[in-house]
C-alpha cells in the first residue's frame, strides 16, 4: 500500500504538477522531447511505465491520432504545433500489483515569453480538462511552491469557468467550491498539517 501511494504521488508530480502542463518549447519540438520531461520524476527512483504519455485528439473524432505522439517512439518526428489536442496520461503499472494512470486533455497555444531566440515562436499547454484534483491522493511533502501555485491557479480556472454552469445545483456547486479551494485551506478543513519543512525547502 505504501509503495502504491508513493507512485500514484510521483504520477501526479509528473503529469499533472509539472512535467507535462508547465512546459514550454519551442517550435519545432517533437513529442518524444515532451515525454522525456514527464518521465523524469519516475526516472528518480527508478520507475518508469511502457505507453506512451500523450496522443492526438480529436481531428477526425477518433481517439488516438496522429501526427504528433507523446511518447517514446522516437521515429515520430512530427513537430507540436499550436492547436493540436494532445492528451496527458502518465501512469505505472506493477505485474501482479497495481495500476494507475491520469488522464487530462491539453491544447497546444502560443506561449507568452519574454524573449523569442532566434525569432522563434514558443509554445505550451493549455488544460481543456476541467476537473478536481483530488488532493488527498497528492503525497504534498513532494510539492515545490511553483507546483502548489500552479494546483491552485489550476483550481480557480476550473471553479471559475464550470460554477456558472452547476447554479441550479446547489448541493454539487457546495462540493465544487470545497474541491476547488487553494491546497491549504483544503488540507485545513482536512486536518492536514501543512508539509512546512518541505514547502521552505523548496
Amino acid at each position: 500500500a505504501i509503495r502504491c501511494m508513493h507512485c500514484i504521488a510521483v504520477i501526479w508530480v509528473a503529469g499533472l504538477l509539472q512535467s507535462v502542463p508547465q512546459a514550454v518549447f519551442p517550435e519545432g519540438t517533437p513529442g518524444t522531447a515532451i515525454d522525456t520531461l514527464a518521465r523524469l520524476p519516475l526516472w528518480k527512483d527508478g520507475l518508469n511505465y511502457r505507453h506512451g504519455t500523450g496522443h492526438g485528439v480529436g481531428a477526425a473524432l477518433n481517439v488516438h491520432e496522429g501526427p504528433q505522439s507523446i511518447s517514446t517512439r522516437y521515429w515520430i518526428t512530427t513537430p507540436l504545433q499550436v492547436g493540436m489536442i494532445c492528451s496527458n496520461e502518465p501512469g505505472y503499472y506493477e505485474d501482479g500489483g497495481f495500476g494507475i494512470r491520469v488522464e487530462n486533455l491539453l491544447v497546444i497555444k502560443e506561449a507568452d515569453t519574454e524573449f523569442r531566440f532566434g525569432g522563434a515562436t514558443f509554445m505550451s499547454f493549455e488544460d481543456l480538462t476541467l476537473v478536481p484534483i483530488q488532493t488527498k491522493m497528492i503525497n504534498t511533502t513532494l510539492l515545490t511552491s511553483s507546483e502548489e501555485q500552479w494546483l491552485d491557479s489550476y483550481h480557480k480556472l476550473v471553479w471559475e469557468r464550470v460554477s456558472p454552469l452547476l447554479a441550479d445545483k446547489p448541493d454539487v456547486l457546495a462540493w465544487l467550491k470545497r474541491n476547488t479551494a487553494p491546497l491549504q485551506e483544503q488540507l485545513a478543513a482536512a486536518g492536514v498539517a501543512a508539509p512546512a519543512a518541505a514547502m521552505a525547502a523548496a
